[in-house]
């Protein structure tokens, strides 16, 4: 594991990838002036960055002269700088978990789209409540073409969570599309590999592609995303779905425009296992691979040897074989005041259709109806009101059904039933490691000898997945 101190807020970068690489330095000025903000990459995976603003995790509800804690994770470099703004500049886990998502429509548009979607869990502190944000990207056009449910969504979470502006959340979103960085590695391989679903006549084809497979760094604009980022910070998230931009957005993925009008995501509670003074919180879905699928599998393989877990969760969930599947993306913050928030993001498949909606600079989403693209999960205390876990599973498009999920378990289950267990143990523990597959990104804070821990985990799936 390789540790890299900035200067900024005390801020500690950590990542299990010996690669790196420094944005341009057009882009310090996002990142405030002579603070280097720091790339990191992870070959043929999720990338994934965990800020933390404390070397360790100590309790800050009960300790008024402990150092505040964040922990800030994304499957996309950029995007895990604004989410470690957005914190630093004072906002909580459900304004950083939006405005990351939003900048990955820029720089990972494989995988996250405005006209995709996705399923958040959330778990407020005040309240000691947590609740399922499902925008799930269901087939609603011909040809299985998705709902539109990002933009309506990712509201609906910054609303539930977040303390900030609607329009600081889309500002970097906005500013990533327009002076573009460099593209990272993440798309970069995502291009490489799924870059051929892309139709001829689409504008991503055109920018991306254009000139053959662009290399990391390469500087790629989109004004076309740009400006419909601009629209719905000026106007709000209503523009998407009412208006001259619905209009286009109807027209150009064949859906009623009575229909896009009327979405609305659903916001509800979350299904949970308890465990010591705990629960664990998933999403609460219908669909296969997830939801309930999720906690029977929890249940079923807990009692096992820590060795054997892995294997039998992937078993049951049915993640048995190599094959197409949707592609997803991941956010988790654990925030200051001890909220957190996990976030599953997809196209439905990579690049969604391949298909682009005219002068949005968005690409239309493929339409699912299982839940293998991703599982998010939290473990919080309800007694006092903090969150101990945060993790993401995530499938990268080519490695077979509930993938996501499956990967997820593998951190989530000696998180929440080994309170001793290391990030190096857990893949050790994995079976017949692989250099490719799905992922899994994690941050928590679990007590031991009376003290507390911070660990962040970015490991593959076993080779069960594939």
């Amino acid at each position: 594991m390789a540790t890299t101190e900035t200067s900024l807020l005390g801020l500690r970068t950590v990542t299990t990838s010996g690669l790196e690489q420094r944005i341009p330095p057009r882009d310090r000025r996002n990142s405030g002036p002579r603070h280097t903000r720091l790339q990191i990459w992870r070959r043929l995976g999720a990338v994934a960055i965990a800020a933390s603003l404390l070397p360790g995790c100590v309790n800050t509800k009960f300790k008024t002269d402990a150092t505040v804690q964040s922990f800030v994770i994304a499957d996309e470099p950029y995007a895990a700088g604004v989410g470690r703004d957005i914190i630093a500049q004072g906002g909580t886990a459900g304004d950083a978990v939006a405005a990351m998502a939003l900048a990955m429509t820029a720089t990972l548009p494989s995988r996250v789209g405005l006209a995709g979607g996705g399923v958040c869990v959330l778990f407020d502190a005040a309240s000691k409540k947590a609740r399922t944000v499902d925008f799930l990207p269901r087939p609603a056009g011909a040809g299985g073409v998705a709902m539109p449910a990002m933009a309506r969504g990712l509201y609906a979470v910054q609303a539930a969570g977040g303390s900030m502006r609607w329009e600081q959340v889309v500002a970097p979103a906005e500013q990533l599309a327009q002076f573009s960085p460099g593209i990272s590695r993440a798309l970069v391989q995502d291009l490489t590999v799924f870059g051929g679903r892309l139709t001829a006549d689409s504008d991503s084809r055109r920018r991306f592609l254009g000139s053959g497979t662009p290399a990391v760094g390469a500087v790629v604009a989109q004004p076309e995303l740009a400006a419909t980022l601009s629209v719905l910070r000026r106007q709000g998230v209503g523009a998407f779905y009412s208006g001259p931009l619905a209009a286009t957005v109807a027209q150009g993925t064949g859906i009623d425009p009575a229909q896009l009008r009327a979405y609305q995501p659903r916001v509800g509670g979350t299904l949970t296992v308890p465990f010591d003074i705990s629960d664990l919180h998933v999403p609460d879905l219908n669909e296969p691979e997830a939801g309930a699928a999720l906690v029977q599998t929890w249940k079923a393989v807990a009692s096992l040897p820590p060795a054997e877990r892995a294997t039998r969760a992937a078993q049951l969930l049915g993640a048995t074989g190599k094959g197409p599947t949707a592609a997803g993306a991941g956010v988790m913050v654990i925030d200051p005041n001890e909220n957190g928030a996990a976030c599953a993001f997809t196209q439905g498949a990579p690049f969604g259709t391949g298909r682009g909606i005219a002068g949005t600079g968005m690409l239309m989403a493929q339409g699912v109806d299982r839940g293998g693209f991703g599982a998010p999960a939290l473990i919080a205390n309800s007694i006092i009101g903090r969150t101990l876990f945060a993790g993401v599973g995530t499938a990268n498009g080519d490695d077979g059904p509930a993938a996501g999920p499956a990967a997820l378990l593998s951190v989530a289950l000696p998180s929440g039933l080994e309170e001793t267990s290391t990030a190096p143990q857990i893949l050790a523990a994995r079976p017949h490691p692989s250099p490719d597959g799905s992922a899994s990104s994690a941050a928590g804070c679990r007590p031991r000898t009376g003290s507390a821990i911070a660990r962040r985990r970015t490991i593959r799936a076993p080779a069960a997945l594939r």
